[in-house]
């Protein structure tokens, strides 16, 4: 027997069960913080301290483990250390830092659930308590302080407001693991391109507008006194990613763990290009827009004639096509900015919905959206796009 062997087998059946029974005497359940990828950083961590401060957890010893800070297994370490800087006033919940024991939890895992010490952190995509605006972490007054000074170094027009912007390519994943295949996530993929037209409209409403994104991101061939590409600027990093989103007036981005951080900060979202077609933005006051899905005879399918099947609730783009023969489309440029629009005008209270377009709206969400079996709540439409597609979703 191979020593590899022998050592996993010790694991297995001397070291966990007398861990498990330690942990179960302590009334502990230990969890693994998803910290490889800032979505599931973001808001599986947000969700867990939300349900935690809503008491609908069991009250037992909460152990929550990641990798050291300095890992590149944390895609945020200014994120990570935030929540551990909440934990310590949250009753019985600690968080660990160390690359050791979560590679342990992580290699005995199912040996460990076999005990019942296992709690999975919250999925983030299907809850609705993110929409009731609850707060867990936030900036402290010396982390404002920092931020607010960096800002002022930015080559922008002081006090405007912020909208920060951020369109998913494929660069940041095939650079940080290269040979890895992740084709099968192209479909949330989005052309940057399209968002010029909006970054055009909101700075002649008076915002500055900061992109988002990788340094590896494509270029966007767009020059303003008020647009800044932060993604290839020197003032990139960890904690810069995370403030410049909280001082925004309100987000605009693709399906992507870079805008989920909108969610835990409450900072209004507008989604744009949004796929799979089941998921949608969680936040209080996020509205979204979708690709449309095209079958092999480049026909619109309507999302109201899928919804409702699980069997095309796929996260794979490759699947999706190879087994249903349907693909995703972007958003045209036109798109995108009435999204914007609509944000813009509704936070700005300058939206008063007609009778037709409250018909419509309490339709999508009584007719279309109750068939979704996937997701217990779907955001707020674009109205502008409803109007324009309200076919897709609803009978006529």
């Amino acid at each position: 027997m191979s020593l590899g062997k022998i050592i996993r087998m010790f694991g297995a059946y001397i070291v966990v069960p007398i861990l498990s029974k330690i942990l179960l005497m302590n009334k502990c359940q230990v969890a693994i913080i998803r910290s490889e990828r800032l979505g599931h950083l973001a808001k599986n961590t947000h969700l867990f301290f939300i349900r935690k401060k809503m008491g609908i957890l069991e009250n037992v010893n909460y152990l929550l483990i990641a990798p050291s800070k300095k890992s590149k297994k944390v895609a945020n370490a200014s994120l990570l250390t935030m929540f551990i800087e909440y934990s310590k006033n949250v009753k019985n919940v600690h968080i660990f830092c160390s690359s050791i024991i979560y590679s342990f939890i992580n290699f005995f895992l199912n040996e460990f659930r076999g005990f019942n010490v296992i709690y999975n952190l919250p999925m983030e995509s299907r809850e609705d308590e993110f929409s009731l605006g609850i707060n867990t972490i936030e900036f402290s007054e010396q982390q404002k302080k920092y931020g607010e000074s960096v800002l002022k170094k930015m080559p922008l027009t002081n006090n405007k407001k912020i909208v920060t912007i951020f369109s998913r390519d494929p660069n940041y994943l095939n650079n940080k693991y290269p040979g890895h295949d992740w084709s099968y996530h192209s479909y949330r993929n989005a052309d940057i391109e399209t968002f010029i037209d909006s970054i055009k409209y909101l700075i002649t409403m008076n915002y500055s507008v900061i992109r988002l994104g990788s340094k590896h991101s494509k270029k966007l061939n767009f020059i303003d006194d008020n647009y800044l590409d932060y993604s290839q600027s020197e003032f990139k990093c960890d904690f810069m990613d995370l403030y410049l989103i909280k001082k925004s007036f309100f987000v605009v981005g693709t399906t992507s763990g870079a805008i989920d951080v909108s969610g835990v900060f409450n900072v209004p979202l507008v989604g744009v290009n949004f796929a799979p077609f089941v998921e949608s933005p969680t936040g209080r006051d996020d509205i979204f827009i979708q690709k449309k899905i095209m079958n092999m005879n480049d026909q619109i399918v309507p999302y109201k004639d899928i919804i409702s099947k699980s069997k095309y609730h796929l996260f794979d783009g490759v699947k999706f096509k190879q087994l249903h023969g349907l693909k995703y489309v972007d958003n045209s440029a036109k798109d995108v900015l009435d999204a914007v629009k609509d944000m813009n005008n509704f936070l700005s209270g300058n939206i008063i919905l007609n009778k037709k377009q409250k018909k419509l709206l309490d339709r999508y969400h009584n007719e279309y959206c109750q068939r979704n079996n996937w997701s217990r709540r779907m955001a707020p439409i674009s109205i502008n796009w409803l109007e324009k597609n309200h076919h897709l979703y609803l009978e006529d």
